[in-house]
């Protein structure tokens, strides 16, 4: 921008070519510019010495010179073709035609442009909301004068919107050469093309980061009517989102989250040069599809700031390299009663905010002050968890809630810290050697004995009596699960196989039975037996020494306030934990997002308590992370004088703060026939994509001693990452937008719950989850880890077992395989191939390299979808 001085005129060259199939038009006359008043407003302190470059037609887009020193724009008088423009920002400045087409940008060097065209030239738009997509249209890159075009794209089909690198020149650019209009990747001359997205709508206006390795984008993601209406208009080659939101992912398109839910027209993102935030055009509180301005946001959706207050449309904002100019599109300079708009720049202020708090700066205030590291990683025991328990009181309080029981918002319980334990096995008057048996933490100290039986499925019970009995079970099992299932069932004892080293007892709390791990290979003169139907005699002793200390839920309510005639029994159940690790990690996602979550509920249901027909109760729970202690102490004594059977329904937060491709991760939705359809209206209010797994009712969280309580459960879950359970899990990489949306959708279950004229009608049976990456969207490998890891540090994924008939099935996996690389992805646990199968999509082709018998196989595997069978 240096040398542009003068605010009184514009010298225009025109440099005109040859019309493609169209009638060439001179550019609109360029007049002297309005005063500075009529363009600079005192109430937009980002923006200062504000120049108009053009007056009259309709002037759109301008993206900058790598260098700063001109603009490339799309310009179209009152008929005909759109046409590209430079401006150069000299001394006077000088207007510059390139020729016919759409959407130019500069490819590094400033030499070359890239933009879009056609011949006949697309149709003139008719109406402000309509989007024109010409099948005709092909990107094409030429000479900054216009000579020289080539094309880079010859499919049949929209091809355009593209926008440039600038350290390689690779274009992003919207195609519909698969049947949609997704995004793409290409080199500078329009090799190597990469697919981005593929999800059904719109995806469009993407642009790089300054060092390209991240995309920001707007989409529309239609559905039911809506995603009909997209497809006619698709086939029509008009669009009319109603809605377009933004999205940001990696420049290959993985980890895509969409960070702004405003329910307007939200387009033409630019990225911040700090790459920590985003400008961008919207009619958010604007009055018309004309009525728009700029606005910035953060990447996790928080601080949403207005930039322009100008009446009528600001929009497509573009930052120079430098980040010291903005250029954008304006109406602010055009007389009434015309149309059009004109391109300014401005000289761009960091340190003016005007900040429009909405529920996601709530959501991240209150999980990123969980997770700070003088929480102490909220471990039992600290006073990092004691202070975090505080302040989940404290916000209740300040609400409006009261407590759920008595006067104390507080419900104290122990929970095992530490514990030393013992266990014998004899079989057949055998003892079993003591380095393969060990204590489970749940078990109870007790001597136990009597027959054998095992037990290879819980739909097994229906015919296998095990009163008084020794139940054996497969290692991979959900092991409190399935104590749980042999007590419910009269048996006196639990014996889980392990197929590898069994490990020392984790402090839980007990499960009312005698239980411990058995190593495969000291029991396998017996086992074929046992699974043929033998009932070998046995005994089991297990002594465990707990070390344990006091923790505390925090219990609150909102009672019905409905009158008493139009009150309905029981209470609805909004539950999650915050407790974590301790120094292991800060717990952001695990789950300080969760507890944020429940916070928010909490203070968004202020507004409908009048209405609630149900008491709503809350529970922040301690002890999760041994055993979900604090929930089986909250189920089996619940405070105030309510009991288990008055809980209609349980809704968990777990890890719900990074949300990925606009995907909510639900399990439980199979413990009550009404969830689904709860579910599809909550989740479709939200605008997220609600994926329905099976067997969350019987996961390691808060929900299970609900569910085992014969109580519906849903858990709402964003997924797995690598991250999990390690110093790494930070409030940085939460996403503040998509917690704010699962809250939305938590607050609209509760409330839909609460109306529910009758109970929820609980259905038992649900599988538990038998793979490793079950609690996951993405993709399924249909493996089940041995959760005892492998011993002396070693690296990888040991396999218990694979789903049968599943990927790993297939491909000849088996129990005792260890993944030590998974596509590209070196596995050095359980938790890395969860995050590879997040971040891919059933269908995906991979090589997965395993151990055996201390050599390398490497096998190809086709990945289906989570929660198959």
């Amino acid at each position: 921008m240096a040398g542009v001085r003068s605010r009184n005129a514009l010298v225009v060259l025109l440099l005109s070519l040859a019309g493609r199939g169209c009638v060439d038009e001179p550019p609109p006359v360029v007049a002297p510019p309005p005063p500075v008043a009529k363009i600079e407003r005192t109430d937009e302190g980002h923006l200062s010495d504000v120049r108009q470059l053009t007056s009259g037609g309709d002037n759109g887009g301008p993206r900058w010179a790598w260098d700063g020193a001109q603009i490339v724009l799309q310009t179209r008088g009152g008929r005909g073709c759109a046409r590209l423009a430079r401006v150069t920002l000299t001394d006077p400045p000088a207007r510059l035609g390139v020729g016919e087409g759409e959407g130019p940008a500069f490819l590094p060097g400033n030499q070359d442009v890239v933009y879009a065209a056609a011949s006949p030239c697309p149709r003139r738009p008719e109406h402000a909301d309509e989007l024109v997509v010409d099948p005709g249209l092909d990107v094409f890159r030429a000479r900054a004068d216009g000579t020289a075009a080539r094309r880079l794209t010859e499919t049949a089909g929209y091809d355009a919107e593209a926008a440039t690198c600038g350290k390689d020149g690779s274009i992003v650019f919207t195609s519909m050469r698969d049947g949609d209009l997704d995004l793409y990747r290409m080199t500078a001359e329009g090799g190597a093309v990469q697919r981005l997205t593929a999800t059904i709508g719109y995806d469009g206006g993407a642009v790089f980061d300054a060092d390209c390795t991240h995309i920001a984008w707007h989409a529309s993601r239609p559905k039911g009517k809506d995603l009909d209406d997209y497809k006619t208009q698709l086939a029509a080659g008009v669009l009319r989102p109603k809605t377009l939101e933004l999205w940001i992912a990696n420049a290959d398109g993985t980890d895509a989250r969409q960070i702004t839910y405003l329910d307007a027209r939200s387009s033409a993102p630019s990225w911040y040069p700090s790459q920590a935030r985003i400008l961008f055009a919207s009619t958010h509180d604007g009055d018309s599809l004309r009525d728009s301005d700029l606005w910035a946001i953060d990447l996790d959706g928080t601080s949403l700031e207005r930039v322009t207050t100008a009446p009528g449309f600001d929009g497509s904002p573009a930052f120079s390299a430098d980040g010291k100019w903005i250029a954008f599109s304006s109406a602010r300079a055009t007389l009434l009663g015309k149309s059009g708009a004109d391109a300014l720049v401005a000289r761009w202020s960091g340190a003016w905010r005007h900040v429009e708090e909405r529920p996601a700066d709530h959501l991240m205030g209150d999980a990123a002050w969980l997770a700070d590291r003088a929480r102490e990683g909220r471990g039992l025991g600290t006073k990092g968890l004691d202070d975090a328990g505080a302040y989940v009181e404290r916000s209740l309080q300040s609400f409006g809630l009261v407590p759920a029981g008595d006067e104390e918002f507080r419900q104290e319980f122990d929970v095992t810290t530490r514990v030393t334990a013992a266990a014998t096995l004899e079989i057949a008057g055998a003892p079993v050697s003591p380095a393969g048996v060990r204590a489970l933490g749940f078990s109870v100290s007790r001597a136990v004995e009597g027959p054998l039986v095992f037990v290879g499925a819980e739909a097994d019970y229906a015919h296998v009596d095990v009163k008084a009995k020794i139940v054996v079970v497969r290692g991979g099992v959900n092991q409190r699960h399935a104590a749980w299932l042999a007590r419910e069932h009269g048996a006196v004892g639990i014996v889980v196989v392990a197929e590898a080293a069994v490990p020392e007892p984790a402090p839980e709390s007990d499960e009312g039975i005698a239980a411990a791990i058995v190593a495969r290979d000291a029991v396998a003169p017996v086992l074929g037996g046992l699974v043929r139907g033998q009932h070998p005699f046995a005994r089991l002793a297990v002594t465990l020494a707990p070390e344990g200390t006091k923790a505390f839920n925090v219990v609150a309510r909102w009672a019905a306030s409905v009158p008493p005639d139009q009150r309905l029994p029981g209470a609805i159940v909004v539950g999650a934990h915050y407790d974590a690790l301790g120094d292991a990690s800060p717990g952001a996602d695990d789950n300080a997002s969760g507890t944020a979550a429940l916070l928010h509920v909490a203070r968004s249901l202020s507004d409908e308590k009048a209405a609630l027909r149900r008491d709503i109760v809350f529970v922040a729970f301690s002890g999760e992370e041994q055993g979900a202690a604090g929930a089986r102490a909250f189920v089996r004594h619940p405070p105030g004088g309510l009991a288990a059977k008055d809980f209609v329904a349980m809704i968990d937060l777990d890890m719900v703060g990074r949300m990925r491709d606009g995907s909510l991760q639900v399990f439980g939705s199979d413990t009550a026939a009404q969830w689904p359809d709860l579910l599809s209206g909550a989740c479709d209010e939200a605008h997220v994509d609600c994926v329905r797994a099976t067997g969350g009712g019987l996961g390691g969280s808060d929900q299970a001693p609900f569910y085992e309580a014969h109580v519906p459960v849903l858990q709402l879950f964003t997924g797995v990452h690598s991250d999990h359970h390690r110093p790494t899990d930070t409030a940085d990489k939460l996403n503040a937008t998509g917690m704010a949306q699962v809250a939305r959708i938590a607050e609209r279950l509760a409330r839909d719950a609460s109306d529910l004229g009758g109970r929820l009608d609980f259905q038992p049976g649900a599988a538990p989850p038998g793979e490793g990456e079950a609690r996951t969207f993405g993709a399924s490998l249909g493996t089940i880890p041995d959760r005892a890891g492998l011993p002396g540090g070693q690296k990888g994924m040991l396999l218990a077992g694979v789903r049968r008939h599943g990927p790993a099935d297939q491909a000849g996996l088996r129990a005792g395989d260890v993944i030590v690389r998974l596509g590209s992805h070196v596995v050095g646990d359980v938790e890395d191939v969860m995050f590879v199968l997040t971040q891919s999509r059933p269908g995906t082709r991979m090589k997965v390299v395993v151990l055996r018998d201390g050599k390398e196989l490497a096998v190809d595997v086709t990945l289906d979808g989570p929660g198959k069978k």
